[in-house]
C-alpha cells in the first residue's frame, strides 16, 4: 500500500509523539504528498499498516492519554513524551531546577504544570496557617510511568504563567518550542513547594547556586502576580539572607515586610529554630548558622 519511500517519509513526519488532535494536524500537513483525499482514511492506513503506533498512558488517579508516533516510546526522551502528553503546559519545579542548572542531581521525575481553577481564599488566619503547615505535603496522583522516569502533574492556577518562558534553542534536555519557568519562578516555586524540588535542604541549595544569577525586579514582580494567601516572601527572603545575597534579601524585606510567624516548611514542628528577623520557623540544619 505504501512503498519504501513514502514508508520512510511518513515515519519521519510522525516521529515527534502527539495527541490524536495533532496527529490529524500533522496528517493533514502531508496529504498531499501522498495518493490519499481524506485525511481520516490515511490516519487508518497509517494505524493499520504499522507506521504509526498508539500508546496509552494510565496516570496513577487513572487519567488516561493516547500519544501517537512512528517511534517507540521507550526510544523516546522522556521530556519530549511529558511535553506531547501536556503541549500547552510548562516545566517547572526541579525539572526547572535542573533546567538552569542549580542542581547536578539529575532527576527521575518530570514534572509538568497545568491550569486549574482558582479558589477564591483571600486571606487566612494565624491558626488557619499554623494547622496547614503542621500537616505534611500534599502528593498529587496525577502521575505518569515511563521509561523508568516518572511524570508528575501539578496544578496551579490560571494566573500562574507569570514568569514562564520558552525554552532556549540550544537546550538538549526539553524539546524546542516547549515553556518552562524562568530562574527567579523557579525558586518562588521551590520555596512554595519544596517536596516537588528535592526537599527544603535542596531549596536552601538552590539558592546558594543561584548567587548572581537572579534578577530580582523580576522575582518582584512575578511573586506579586501570583498573589499567594501565604507569607512566602519570609522564607524567600531568609533564603536569600542565609545563601550570602543580603542586598536582594533587603529588597524582599522593603517590599514585603514580615507580618506574622511562617513556617519555611510543611510537617512543622515545636523543635524548629525562630527567626525573629524573617519571623519564621526552620528546622535545625537546614542553613549555615554562621
Amino acid at each position: 500500500m505504501f512503498s519504501k519511500s513514502i514508508r520512510k517519509k511518513l515515519s519521519e513526519h510522525f516521529s515527534t509523539p502527539v495527541r490524536h488532535k495533532h496527529l490529524q494536524e500533522h496528517a493533514e500537513r502531508i496529504i498531499g504528498q501522498t495518493r490519499y483525499s481524506v485525511v481520516a482514511n490515511l490516519m487508518h492506513d497509517l494505524l493499520e499498516n504499522g507506521i504509526v503506533s498508539s500508546y496509552k498512558l494510565t496516570a496513577k488517579n487513572n487519567k488516561t492519554v493516547t500519544l501517537f508516533c512512528s517511534r517507540k516510546l521507550d526510544k523516546i526522551n522522556p521530556y519530549e513524551i511529558a511535553h506531547a502528553l501536556f503541549p500547552q503546559e510548562y516545566f517547572c519545579n526541579l525539572s526547572s531546577i535542573y533546567y538552569h542548572l542549580l542542581t547536578n542531581q539529575v532527576p527521575k521525575a518530570i514534572y509538568i504544570c497545568t491550569s486549574a481553577k482558582r479558589i477564591n481564599e483571600n486571606t487566612v488566619n494565624d491558626n488557619e496557617l499554623r494547622r496547614s503547615f503542621i500537616k505534611p505535603h500534599r502528593h498529587t496522583k496525577h502521575v505518569y510511568t515511563l521509561n523508568g522516569y516518572e511524570v508528575i502533574v501539578v496544578e496551579r492556577a490560571r494566573i500562574s504563567n507569570s514568569g514562564v518562558v520558552e525554552s532556549h534553542p540550544s537546550s538538549t534536555l526539553l524539546p524546542n518550542k516547549s515553556r518552562v519557568t524562568c530562574i527567579e519562578r523557579a525558586l518562588i516555586d521551590a520555596v512554595v513547594s519544596p517536596h516537588y524540588n528535592g526537599g527544603i535542604v535542596s531549596v536552601y541549595t538552590y539558592f546558594r547556586n543561584a548567587r548572581d544569577m537572579l534578577d530580582m525586579a523580576s522575582l518582584i514582580k512575578i511573586y506579586r502576580r501570583l498573589d499567594f494567601v501565604y507569607p512566602y516572601s519570609q522564607s524567600i527572603g531568609f533564603l536569600l539572607d542565609r545563601a550570602g545575597m543580603p542586598k536582594y534579601a533587603s529588597v524582599i524585606y522593603k517590599s514585603f515586610p514580615p507580618e506574622r510567624s511562617f513556617y519555611v516548611d510543611h510537617d512543622a514542628k515545636t523543635s524548629w529554630i525562630y527567626d525573629e528577623k524573617w519571623k519564621l520557623y526552620y528546622p535545625a540544619g537546614l542553613v549555615d548558622e554562621n
